[in-house]
């Protein structure tokens, strides 16, 4: 079968430029040494490999010239405290919490060892060593005891699931069970990367427009309850007659004032219920179904559900996974219900011998872009490889949208805002220029 338009293969890494790297380094054996080398690689992880398989542990890596990129920085977690400085997670610690970013390490340091021939608790002891989140040292110290004393890697990983999605106990299972394990490793850390980079870019996208909403709701709030009231009492003193929009701005800084509280407590009640009731499946169900339908939110919050739905399906056919557990670990992936329960029907059509790609249509879940080429992966035997192809399609859909609306956005908003403050300070200042006007006549 002909090979879609602008879907050429990709070019092999042995067609790649040699680029050169410096990497900051320890010996794992003596900790407190570091130094710097400078290798030549394909890529940073390639470098990062090499130099793991050579007994060191990789504080920081980075081309020489260049800015380091997304997976590089990857690369520049210290994985050990420099000396005299202590535990450099001290945050972490306190909280439980361990990062994407440590989590991405982990997976490509252990399949790095693994790949090396270094048996698994051998591997974990090393990475333990190198850990400077001390809670994330204890939970992979309690992984090295559980396997120790028997049990599968895939089984200790599941009593962290805090820590560890729900995709590495089922990718971890299948690795053990197949005999790939370090292949299963990379494929989790591709994914998470990708994962975490289009969430970093939604939650920028939105960062400065919710930042500029509370500053202005902030700064109306001050004037409603302090500002506006100074100046009425002014006209009551000077028994003026106000205009129309003065009146207006009057009555509703009186209004907040002598309701405040009351308003403050029917706002706080409401984002309670709301967190109360979507947790509640059956309304958390019509909630996802009504976002996805939003005006301008919708269309964006579509294309991160098929990034994730196509990237995460793609990553576990790769690994080995069954289609059918597979589509449901997809679903659940998701994290949205309305599209799960979705998929949950197709996955049952699909066990009666149906195709994916005809079933996603026939539901309309995801756009019918989506579902033709899941049909064409079908019927090449390539579907892993479409579903890569529509994760990083719809990933720049996610990237070209998001920029439009940041630049949209940001100036609508403010003239939206200062329109709002400007009315407010030309109300308070048109008695005092009829006033003016009437003394001067």
């Amino acid at each position: 079968m002909n090979e879609p338009v602008g879907m050429s293969q990709r070019p092999h890494k042995s067609e790649k430029p040699s680029l050169t790297f410096q990497a900051h380094v320890r010996m794992r054996d003596r900790p407190d040494e570091a130094k710097v080398v400078t290798l030549e690689a394909e890529n940073a992880e390639l470098a990062v490999h090499r130099l793991i398989a050579q007994g060191y542990m990789v504080v920081e890596i980075s081309e020489y010239g260049k800015r380091k990129s997304d997976l590089q920085s990857f690369f520049s977690l210290s994985l050990t405290p420099p000396p005299g400085k202590g535990n450099g997670g001290i945050f972490a610690t306190a909280f439980q919490i361990v990062t994407t970013r440590e989590i991405i390490f982990f997976a490509v340091q252990l399949s790095t060892l693994l790949k090396a021939g270094i048996p698994l608790l051998r591997a974990l002891e090393i990475i333990e060593k190198g850990i400077t989140n001390v809670y994330f040292r204890k939970v992979i110290n309690a992984l090295n005891k559980k396997v120790s004393e028997g049990g599968s890697f895939s089984n200790a990983l599941r009593d962290y699931k805090k820590v560890f999605p729900w995709i590495w106990v089922n990718l971890v299972e299948v690795g053990e069970a197949t005999g790939k394990l370090p292949e299963c490793l990379v494929e989790i850390a591709h994914y998470q990367e990708s994962t975490a980079r289009i969430q970093q870019k939604v939650i920028t996208a939105f960062f400065y427009p919710g930042v500029l909403t509370l500053a202005v709701v902030g700064a109306l709030t001050f004037l409603m309850l302090f500002v506006i009231p100074k100046f009425s009492a002014i006209f009551i003193a000077q028994k003026m007659t106000l205009p129309v929009l003065t009146q207006i701005v009057v009555g509703i800084s009186d209004i907040l004032r002598q309701h405040f509280a009351y308003a403050a407590g029917v706002v706080a009640l409401a984002v309670i219920a709301l967190i109360y009731t979507s947790k509640i499946p059956a309304i958390k169900m019509e909630y996802d179904r009504w976002v996805l339908r939003a005006p301008l939110f919708g269309p964006i919050l579509m294309q991160v559900a098929v990034v994730r739905f196509t990237r995460s399906l793609g990553t576990l056919l790769r690994s080995g996974v069954q289609i059918l557990q597979a589509l449901e670990i997809s679903g659940k992936l998701i994290e949205n219900q309305a599209l799960e329960a979705g998929v949950k029907q197709v996955a049952q059509k699909v066990k009666s011998g149906q195709g994916l790609g005809s079933q996603l249509e026939v539901r309309k879940i995801f756009p019918v872009f989506v579902t033709q080429l899941i049909s064409v992966g079908e019927e090449s035997g390539q579907l892993d490889r479409f579903l890569d192809l529509l994760s990083n399609y719809y990933e720049e859909q996610v990237d070209t949208f998001l920029a439009r609306l940041t630049t949209l956005l940001e100036p609508v908003m403010l003239i939206v805002m200062g329109g709002v403050i400007g009315t407010i300070v030309i109300s308070m200042f048109l008695p005092i220029i009829e006033l003016s006007t009437g003394g001067g006549g």
